[in-house]
């Protein structure tokens, strides 16, 4: 059963592709309803069939191998015909080192016999993220694609549509995999994907963009094959489990290190870490569905799912500390980057590469605590990440903005979008909810090291400053009350879906824990973490506190605000400026020093000045570069 339903992971959202190719718009609706069903159900049902090892042997290899080798030629020949075609040098000579490691690799790495599926609890969270996050996304996206074209003079929903789709069903095969010759090839179908999406527009400024991530994904996918040269021809490693297992020695783990610490910088390029981010500050130029799709439940996350599967072969280790220190400086950069915007798809790209370097902290440090708070961290923030961003998307197409100043009010002008957004910052910033307890985990289990906590202390501040401000706007009052508001099914649908994902999730903590969590870090470590959920008590550690009592102070403050909020009745007053009455002009004018008159306005703060990108990019460039010199060094000595 197991196998069957692997197969049908892949084979179901490749379907879904081909069907929005070849069906009118006029059906996708009904089959973005379908998709997001049969993703919810298949996801669902390999959680139920367990955990085990899956081996394609025999003429079905024979048969899968020669596919793979097709479409890793393929895929060269498309980077070497898109670059050609619009002069992108760089991209250019990158797919050209690639297809010569793909030939040393045919030519000089012992042929394997058979291939593996390696369903493991891991497998199982990121397969529940990518087919119910992912496919919500999708269905969202027929609420927004209409008028996102229609404003943008497009017409190319099919292609849209195709690629989201094959997105998912190579994350389906990339997190279920455990062959790392066929891992690799699911590793290229996403870097070719983002390509075709965040390029989507067709227009200079994305396709550009599309061009950035290409590049940087390849510079990714160049060590990512080395390391499997590496891998084959000095240690006779074929898949990613064997790499945890094989490491039975002091000596061993050593010589091992080169080709880990190789893999680990694939899936800082594929996570958009320090200094790869570009490409995913990039990706804000595609559509909202986009964004989300690669911030939340697909891209991104491939990177930190591989960091993490490599835990077993650097935790304890030099390469291990470099990690945690380089992801930990990555979080608190990229958190007082994200502290300067106002651009609220770039606010959330910033806090997307700062969570992601959070949990590649937590991978570093390689303690079962702190392994355990990496797993937990990729599945919550998956969730509310999604609903940021596909909260801001509607926001955009309900007030016309993406600023945040922009948003101020949009408690009266869009009531529901506004508590949404409000839940889904809420729910990365306190407790009960499961980001900030993750987040206390993972603090916990870096007091040993004096660098990583002060780094994950100062971005944990730098993340409630950005995120409270935001949510002090959203919820302000206004007198500006104009709003085109689109109430649309397949629109709040996904929005209210992942909403109650944040809050079902958050109280069930503990039994995901127990589920998935704690077998899959003993999994990895031989070890159970020390955290547990008794009668609504938090503890880990060293620390306790109540979580179901808050659950419950929050469900009574929001009671008693229905049973109350019509017993009142607000006051109203005019704006007074300078103490001057300005009956002859709107009432947010006000007379200035030379007798003219200016409209009144109040902001945030974003600190330009001190956190801008003109500030920090070039030293976090320099930094984070360095650290990578130290973790690769690490991996040599």
């Amino acid at each position: 059963m197991l196998n069957t339903t692997i197969m049908l992971l892949i084979a179901a959202p490749i379907l879904f592709s081909l069907l929005f190719v070849a069906l009118p718009k006029s059906l996708y609706k009904i089959l973005a309803w379908a998709f997001f069903i049969v993703g919810t159900v298949l996801s669902i049902m390999l959680v139920l069939d367990g955990t085990g090892k899956v081996e394609v042997a025999g003429s079905s290899f024979a048969t899968f191998e020669s596919i793979v080798l097709i479409l890793e030629a393929l895929i060269i020949l498309f980077v070497f015909y898109v670059s050609a075609k619009h002069k992108n040098w760089p991209t250019l000579a990158l797919i050209a080192i690639s297809a010569a490691l793909a030939v040393y690799s045919h030519f000089n790495v012992a042929e394997i016999e058979s291939a593996f599926f390696n369903i493991d609890q891991f497998s199982q969270v990121m397969i529940l993220i990518v087919n119910v996050i992912g496919t919500a996304i999708i269905l969202f996206a027929t609420g927004y694609m209409d008028h996102y074209e229609e404003h943008r003079h497009l017409n190319r929903q099919k292609t849209f549509y195709f690629t989201m789709s094959f997105f998912l069903a190579a994350m389906n095969g990339l997190v279920m995999v455990d062959t790392l010759g066929w891992l690799f090839l699911f590793w290229e179908i996403t870097t070719l994907c983002s390509f075709v999406l965040i390029s989507y527009n067709q227009d200079e400024e994305g396709i550009n963009n599309g061009f950035r991530a290409l590049a940087l994904n390849l510079v990714g996918g160049i060590t990512f094959a080395g390391a499997i040269i590496l891998l084959g021809t000095k240690f006779d490693i074929a898949t990613l489990s064997g790499i945890g297992t094989s490491v039975g020695t002091s000596t061993t783990a050593a010589l091992i290190a080169l080709p880990v610490a190789l893999l680990c910088i694939a899936g800082f390029a594929k996570s958009a870490q320090m200094p790869f981010q570009s490409w995913l500050l990039g990706a804000m130029v595609a559509p909202t569905p986009v964004s989300a799709l690669l911030h939340s439940s697909t891209m991104v996350n491939a990177g930190v799912f591989l960091i993490v599967k490599l835990v077993p072969a650097f935790a304890g280790t030099t390469l291990g500390t470099a990690i945690a220190i380089y992801g930990a400086f990555t979080f608190v950069m990229c958190s007082a980057l994200a502290l300067s915007q106002r651009n609220a798809k770039r606010v959330l790209a910033y806090s997307t590469i700062a969570n992601l370097g959070l949990i590649i902290a937590s991978a570093g440090i390689g303690t079962p605590l702190a392994v355990a708070a990496a797993i937990m961290l990729i599945l919550f923030h998956a969730i509310s990440k999604a609903l940021l961003f596909l909260c801001t998307g509607e926001i955009e197409h309900t007030i016309g903005s993406r600023d945040i100043e922009d948003m101020s009010g949009l408690i009266k002008k869009a009531p529901l979008l506004a508590v949404l957004i409000s839940l889904a910052m809420v729910s990365m910033l306190l407790p009960p909810f499961g980001v900030l307890l993750t987040k206390w985990v993972s603090m916990e289990a870096a007091s040993s090291n004096p660098i990583v906590i002060i780094f994950l202390i100062l971005g944990s501040a730098l993340t409630t400053v950005y995120y409270a401000k935001w949510l002090g706007t959203v919820l302000s009052s206004t007198m500006d009350k104009n709003a085109v508001h689109h109430a649309k099914l397949e629109t709040y649908f996904p929005l209210s879906f992942l909403g109650l994902c944040i809050v079902v999730t958050s109280i069930f903590v503990f039994t995901i824990y127990d589920y998935f969590i704690k077998p899959q870090v003993e999994v990895l470590l031989n070890i159970a973490p020390a955290v547990s959920g008794q009668a609504g008590q938090f503890t880990s550690e060293i620390g306790a506190f109540a979580y179901a009592a808050i659950f419950i102070v929050l469900a009574l403050a929001i009671l008693i605000y229905f049973v109350t909020k019509n017993m009142f009745t607000p006051r109203t007053a005019n704006y007074y400026m300078c103490g001057e009455n300005n009956l002859e002009k709107d009432g947010l004018m006000f007379r200035n020093g030379l007798c003219s008159y200016e409209k009144s306005s109040a902001s945030n703060i974003y600190l330009q000045n001190t956190f801008g990108e003109n500030k920090l990019t070039t030293l976090g460039y320099v930094i984070s570069i360095l650290l990578i010199i130290i973790a690769l060094a690490g991996g040599i000595l």
